[in-house]
């Protein structure tokens, strides 16, 4: 029954992130055609500096993750409303203070920033833009919290494929009737208080949580422990976009946009097929069975590897004439980016590939110990992208973010090493080389023998099936000669009952 949970977090999560991918290029394009880029700029610049509320969380939601494991797994109820008791306390507060800060930033935004929007219009777009976060932490977030620790992320992920479905279908509508960003931000907002109806019915038939106990403030105080990892997994989602809004221009904010509408894409897609097994992993270290655990991180590894070198060989071949497609009546900038692109792809692809070892870290709640790599891979973004976004623009910030996540990757699988015992750095460096060196071929392979030049809907999708049959050979060829136990462990932890 366990096994099934983790399968249906997954197959859920795939289902969110198919319609958040449609989503995600249905929404952008309405903005690009009715708005053009520069309002899908403001948009996404003004997303950008709203998100900067989360780093004062300090890292709390995974502390609180990594401590319900435990009650959950012992059925503790009354740790896991005390837990949960801070965490709600915390999370409104937060909730408050994002009401200050909104209102500072809808002030502070359009006088620094010299765009062609009046005040207003920018003031009231930045406080609109703001409702989707400010639901989240005064509702939400602490609901949520308990349902993805519990292994019931499928919940999660139902409810919020329900809003992104009647957000599309609600964006179409508006502009239909009454063609506003304004408006269509308005409704995308109010969706979100879905999510609170639907979590605290369930919370409340399936769980039995004392609002009442008393909060364990310990938590509060060990979130520092979690702040440099919170801050640097937000330095990844946001230095890109921050430092082309001071630096550049919010034409080319858009042009990044686009571009990350596709690689954010297909890492949320990867994310919501890891979600189960990240969670199982959690629980496995919290029963410090070292076997079951080596065989999970072998897994994990395994699967991830397989997305990512099969989805984002894939994304690199095509990314830059999907852009061309779908912005090929947007002539205010160039979106023909073909580098920017490729680099991008191999960014998120490295940021998804240090998982196992970085979520095996958050599970240990050993986030003291991980705090130093967080700051340096933070500063390494930061300071590369800063000094490269003059001389070479959208390239200078990706190889910022290229530099951050390499330094990142190699420490955690070090970290791995020392938590578990047995666990030997060569054996995901095997299965990274191995992977990268199939990939790499295909790539090539498929770039010289098919490159694809006059580029339309139909060349497109007849490439896109030509790569991925290429690069699922080459994959499973490799499967079948290095990794066979894998395969094997694989299949019987998706049949076993």
């Amino acid at each position: 029954m366990k096994n099934k949970v983790t399968l249906l977090n997954m197959i859920s999560g795939l289902i969110l992130q198919f319609f958040t991918l449609i989503s995600g290029f249905i929404l952008p394009k309405i903005i690009l055609t009715c708005f053009g880029s520069e309002v899908n700029g403001l948009v996404s610049s003004l997303n950008q500096f709203l998100s900067y509320i989360t780093l004062v969380e300090g890292g709390i939601t995974g502390v609180i993750v990594a401590n319900l494991y435990k009650p959950i797994v012992e059925q503790d109820n009354n740790k896991i409303s005390s837990v949960l008791v801070t965490a709600d306390r915390f999370y409104k507060k937060i909730g408050a203070l994002f009401i200050a800060y909104s209102v500072i930033l809808s002030i502070i935004y359009p006088l620094h920033f010299k765009t062609e929007f009046t005040f207003s219009y920018v003031c009231s777009l930045t406080l609109i833009l703001s409702l989707t976060l400010l639901i989240q932490y005064m509702y939400s977030l602490t609901l949520r919290t308990l349902l993805n620790a519990d292994k019931k992320g499928y919940v999660v992920n139902f409810t919020q494929t329900l809003i992104v479905i009647f957000n599309v279908l609600f964006a179409l509508i508006s502009v239909f009737i009454y063609p506003s960003i304004h408006v269509l931000k308005l409704i995308s907002g109010s969706l979100f208080l879905l999510q609170p109806l639907i979590f605290n019915r369930y919370v409340k038939k399936n769980y039995k949580i004392d609002w009442k106990v008393e909060p364990d403030n310990s938590l509060i105080k060990s979130r520092w422990n979690g702040f440099a990892i919170n801050l640097a997994a937000f330095i990844h989602n946001s230095t890109d976009v921050t430092v082309l809004t001071f630096l550049a221009n919010l034409k080319t904010v858009s042009i990044y946009s686009v571009y990350s509408l596709v690689s954010s894409g297909i890492k949320q897609m990867i994310n919501a097929c890891l979600s189960g097994i990240a969670h199982t992993v959690g629980q496995a270290y919290a029963k410090k069975n070292w076997k079951e655990l080596n065989q999970k991180l072998d897994i994990y590894e395994y699967i991830v590897l397989i997305l990512v070198f099969f989805l984002f060989t894939v994304t690199a071949l095509l990314i830059t004439p999907f852009v061309q497609l779908y912005t090929k009546d947007i002539v205010d900038t160039d979106y023909n980016q073909p580098l920017f692109g490729f680099l991008l792809v191999l960014a998120e692809a490295l940021y998804l590939i240090k998982l196992p070892h970085l979520n095996l870290a958050y599970s240990a709640n050993k986030f003291k110990e991980i705090t130093v790599p967080a700051y340096i891979e933070a500063m390494l973004n930061i300071m590369i992208s800063v000094a490269l976004v003059k001389w070479i623009g959208l390239i200078g910030v990706t190889i910022g973010t290229i530099v951050g996540m390499t330094y990142r990757m190699v420490f955690h699988v070090y970290y791995t090493s020392k938590i578990v015992p047995g666990r030997a750095q060569c054996i995901f460096y095997r299965k990274l080389f191995l992977f990268a060196a199939g990939a790499g071929g295909g790539f090539v392979f498929c770039y010289k023998l098919l490159p694809l030049q006059t580029v339309t809907v139909g060349s497109w999708i007849v490439h896109a099936i030509f790569y991925c049959v290429v690069m699922g050979a080459i994959l499973l060829a490799i499967s079948i000669l290095f990794f066979q136990n894998e395969m094997k462990f694989f299949w019987k932890y998706v049949k076993r009952k």
